[in-house]
């Protein structure tokens, strides 16, 4: 009779201990930090007044592909990628296919192009041909012949080779990328519409590489937008390129004119725009107590510092710059440590 009441006892208080440990654990839960861990930027005006600040890559003014005029197979490659070349230095030679199915047929054809080039290059020399047809019997030559050699159009480097030994090619298929040295260092950066405005051929700039800073001039500024971004192009020449190379990446600042409505563009990182369309697009920003908000923004463009943004950002906003695919309208977000 007496063993109920002890078994209602020891029942009663495991019930309490079990109680006790599940509000332990659930006050823990609760207490645990809750919401996307994200990174955060305050973003600040990228263009004063009087400056236009952006980035771009460098290269030189002419940088063409170079390539055979006729189909064929690769015979020799006789530079790499970084070689310096002087002009008329032979590059490669092709075996061309297109010369002629038939050996004999093909060394026929051949012999008819020189003699006519010798007959013609006599007529040349006593006045009863023009230069024009001259040079129409060189070209024809060249045609006949079943090789080809590709030679360096001006002094200049291999900046990329794009072919191998042995390999087939047809008319026209890019064989290097030619830096022509004498054509000078530039820098190319694309400019948000309201900026180019304000920048003119001639306006002076300060190119920044690498922590260094060097003078530089507007030598052209884009006539069209690009299509797909809305930037315009535009070129700053750097007179003292010593130690720069093509593909480097540069800070500008161009002494641009105010003008009578300036616009403040500012940079973002490119993770932080959402559903981007045209000229729009969507960022989250933080308020005061880390909850994040939508905006829609207005973009101008893409450096390699960031999106342009051009409306819809104040200096100072907290702007999610990583983990904003994970974040939802009036979310509050952890900020990761550094940001």
């Amino acid at each position: 009779m007496q063993k109920a009441p002890l078994f209602q006892t020891f029942a009663l208080a495991t019930a309490l201990l079990l109680a006790a440990c599940s509000g332990g654990e659930a006050e823990e839960t609760s207490s645990a930090p809750e919401g996307p861990l994200v990174e955060v930027v305050e973003v600040a005006p990228a263009s004063a007044a009087g400056t236009v600040r952006v980035s771009g890559m460098i290269g030189y003014r002419r940088e063409p592909v170079l390539a055979f005029t006729a189909a064929g197979i690769v015979g020799a490659i006789d530079v790499d990628s970084g070689d310096v070349v002087r002009r008329g230095q032979r590059l490669a030679t092709l075996r061309r296919t297109g010369a002629g199915a038939n050996v004999d047929e093909a060394a026929l054809a051949r012999a008819n192009a020189e003699r006519d080039l010798e007959r013609t290059q006599e007529l040349f020399e006593r006045g009863f041909v023009s230069e024009a047809r001259l040079e129409s019997a060189r070209l024809a030559v060249a045609r006949a012949r079943d090789s080809s050699v590709l030679t360096a159009p001006a002094d200049g480097v291999i900046l990329r080779r794009a072919a191998e030994t042995a390999q087939m090619l047809a008319a026209g298929a890019p064989v290097f990328v030619f830096g022509e040295t004498g054509s000078g260092i530039v820098v190319r950066a694309p400019v948000a519409s309201g900026d180019a405005a304000r920048i003119h051929v001639g306006d002076t700039a300060q190119v920044r590489v690498s922590g260094a800073q060097r003078p530089g001039r507007v030598t052209r500024v884009g006539a069209k937008g690009d299509a797909a971004t809305g930037a315009f192009e535009v070129e700053i020449e750097i007179p003292a390129p010593e130690g720069l190379r093509s593909g480097m990446v540069a800070e500008v600042e161009v002494a641009a004119a105010p003008g009578e409505n300036p616009q403040m563009t500012i940079v973002v990182p490119t993770l932080a725009l959402l559903d981007a369309r045209a000229d729009q697009g969507v960022v989250y920003v933080l308020d005061e107590n880390a909850v994040a908000r939508r905006r829609a923004v207005r973009t101008a463009g893409v450096t390699q510092a960031g999106v342009i943004v051009v409306e819809g950002l104040n200096p100072g906003d907290r702007v999610v710059a990583a983990g904003a695919a994970y974040v939802r309208d009036g979310e509050s977000v952890r900020i990761a440590t550094g940001s």
